[in-house]
């Protein structure tokens, strides 16, 4: 299940997932998506699951609850495979987005 958070908010930290990565939302960073926890533009973590499919072409993911389905451009910005996990900084991500 992907989740929804910006840059500041990022990456999650679920108890019951493990996110590995994360893509950018069709039109990032003037997108309709926005962050679970304030009103930025969000980027869309993956856990080991979607980011698989993602590998196999699925560009369209479900979020919590089914409650909408997000669209992702056609490459990973970070992350390292669907067995690696990741540690992001704020600065790492200034210097991705």
């Amino acid at each position: 299940m992907a989740i929804c958070r910006c840059k500041y908010h990022s990456p999650p930290r679920e108890i019951k997932r493990t996110y590995v990565g994360f893509v950018l939302p069709v039109g990032y960073p003037d997108t309709a998506l926005i962050c679970g926890r304030c009103d930025k533009p969000a980027l869309i973590w993956l856990d080991e699951k979607d980011t698989d499919e993602f590998h196999n072409g699925n560009r369209v993911f479900t979020g919590p609850n089914n409650f909408t389905k997000v669209k992702t451009k056609d490459d990973i910005i970070k992350g390292i495979g669907h067995l690696s996990q990741i540690k992001i900084n704020l600065n790492d991500l200034e210097e991705l987005l």
